[in-house]
């Protein structure tokens, strides 16, 4: 099997996982004891905005070996724009590079739990951060390519990012 091959396969399996372990329709994880509220808010989906699943694992592709992606098998990015775990990357910027976002407690599958964490952005969204770089993907990447690795766009260089947090 290649190593394109098993990375699609290995998304497959944790896209089947992640959509047994969401929220449940009261927006109180599977498994934890719900606290009553009387808000009159209308309920939301139980499904994370597009893009914001929360879930960074590592899976070897092509050309690069072991490198990190999304749920949806993305390359995850980091930025040598940003700095102190911050993002640098808005507007214009954001559109080519969305923003790798969660809403919820971010989770590893196959890479360190301790290198996973979140930076807040100025929109009130919440980034993931691997080894304290913001992650982000790269628009024009179908699943599992790496288009923009080694791109220099928008004053920095954009890197896919190994487990190790360095670039391949």
């Amino acid at each position: 099997m290649s190593r394109a091959a098993y990375a699609l396969c290995l998304l497959a399996a944790l896209a089947v996982a992640a959509a047994g372990c969401g929220e449940s329709t009261s927006g109180v994880a599977t498994g934890e004891n719900p606290t009553p509220t009387t808000t009159t808010a209308p309920e939301t989906s139980d499904q994370p905005k597009k893009g914001a699943w929360g879930v960074v694992f590592a899976a070897e592709g092509e050309p690069l070996g072991l490198i990190l992606y999304d749920l949806s098998g993305h390359t995850l990015y980091t930025f040598s724009k940003d700095q102190g775990g911050a993002s640098s990357c808005y507007g214009a910027c954001a559109k080519t590079w969305p923003p790798a976002l969660t809403e919820g407690k971010p989770r590893a599958e196959g890479v360190p739990p301790s290198k996973v964490g979140t930076t807040k952005r100025e929109d009130r969204t919440v980034q993931l951060t691997y080894a304290g770089h913001p992650l982000y993907t790269y628009a024009p990447d179908k699943s599992s390519e790496v288009k923009g690795n080694g791109a220099h766009a928008f004053g920095g260089e954009w890197s896919a990012i190994r487990p190790s947090g360095e670039k391949p």
